[in-house]
């Protein structure tokens, strides 16, 4: 219950005599609970799941004994007449809500329902307190990476001449599965040659030819928890400026991952990758540099030239700086990292050499 105490002290100021919680990953973090199409209402002395036959007994068994698990009044899913219930036995005079969550419909619902209750919009303060993993949450990140690192390392001898993106996709996606992994963390991207300029392209029928370019960016869920990985090899003898273009991309990502530590702004390592990247690659620069990793694969804290975030410790993050050059080709490695009481630690230990296949 420690993590739901810490919403409470939270939002101590705010006058909030309940929270109801409505996203799965932010049931998933307060409750364990780790299906979907249920609600989490919470007062300061009790905590309720509300859910319907499906996820009852998986909600018993995955909830802590604190939380009483609760089906929908008149199977009516979502309906007014259990939140009204609900509101009442818990004695919630001012509701909080996820504003960036909660439909206009939803919301008109509520509020025309609950008339003794006032909304209170509470948007973004969980996901404030998921920023910071506790040592649980990292375990379970480790994991996820280390089951990439693995999978990766067993698709490696399969890169090569006459393979499709779509089939070295699969292939990968099996072997993070048989390597521990409850499912992909996104959709795993595979491209080749001038198609790897494109951040978030899917895997087509296209062959892997002799002086590709070829992308990985994939990663494992382990425990609901996402890993972030991306690496580049190359098919043959590499050109010149591809092997140009993979030194910068390597120093620049180490230096990125370098900065990384408590106390830094959320711009820094922004501002000391682009020092590593020659001003006519500055053009194909994508200034998002990273994102928090966890219950989802994009979460806070991102890092770049618009972050507003101080970097703490035990935030876990992406560092991915990537150039992209249409019809050419791009060039990305990104990692998973933990922010530890000085300096990162890379989760995704595969090598960041260039690797010719």
């Amino acid at each position: 219950m420690e993590r739901i105490n810490k919403l409470f002290n939270s939002i101590k100021d705010r006058d909030i005599d309940g929270i109801l919680v409505s996203s799965v990953p932010n049931v998933t973090y307060l409750s364990h609970f780790t299906g979907d199409s249920s609600i989490l209402v919470l007062s300061p002395d009790r905590y309720l799941l509300l859910t319907d036959g499906r996820y009852t007994e998986q909600a018993r068994q995955e909830c802590p004994g604190g939380i009483e698990i609760m089906k929908w009044l008149n199977n009516k899913r979502f309906g007014i007449e259990t939140y009204q219930y609900v509101v009442n036995e818990l004695n919630i005079k001012r509701l909080g809500f996820e504003g960036q969550v909660m439909s206009f419909s939803s919301y008109e619902s509520l509020k025309k329902g609950l008339v003794n209750t006032e909304l209170v919009n509470l948007e973004g303060c969980i996901e404030k307190l998921r920023r910071v993993k506790d040592m649980d949450e990292i375990g379970f990140l480790k994991a996820a990476c280390e089951i990439s690192v693995r999978a990766l390392e067993v698709t490696l001898p399969l890169i090569k001449e006459g393979i499709t993106e779509r089939e070295l996709a699969a292939k990968l996606d099996y072997n993070l599965r048989d390597q521990g992994a409850d499912a992909i963390s996104f959709d795993t991207i595979v491209l080749t040659g001038a198609r790897t300029s494109l951040l978030h392209g899917k895997p087509e029928d296209h062959i892997i030819k002799q002086g590709d370019l070829v992308l990985f960016d994939f990663g494992a869920l382990y425990k609901g928890y996402h890993a972030d990985i991306s690496r580049v090899f190359i098919i043959g003898k590499p050109g010149g400026q591809q092997k140009e273009l993979y030194e910068i991309i390597q120093e620049a990502q180490m230096a990125g991952v370098l900065s990384v530590m408590p106390d830094v702004s959320g711009r820094r390592p922004d501002e000391i990758v682009r020092k590593h990247i020659p001003d006519q690659y500055i053009p194909y620069y994508y200034p998002g540099l990273g994102h928090g990793v966890g219950l989802q694969i994009h979460e806070e804290p991102f890092i770049g030239q618009a972050s507003e975030t101080m970097l703490e410790k035990d935030m876990v993050l992406t560092v991915e700086p990537g150039v992209y050059i249409p019809e050419w080709g791009g060039i990305r490695i990104e990692d998973t990292v933990w922010i530890r009481e000085e300096s990162a630690e890379i989760l995704t230990g595969f090598t960041r050499e260039l690797m010719v296949l």
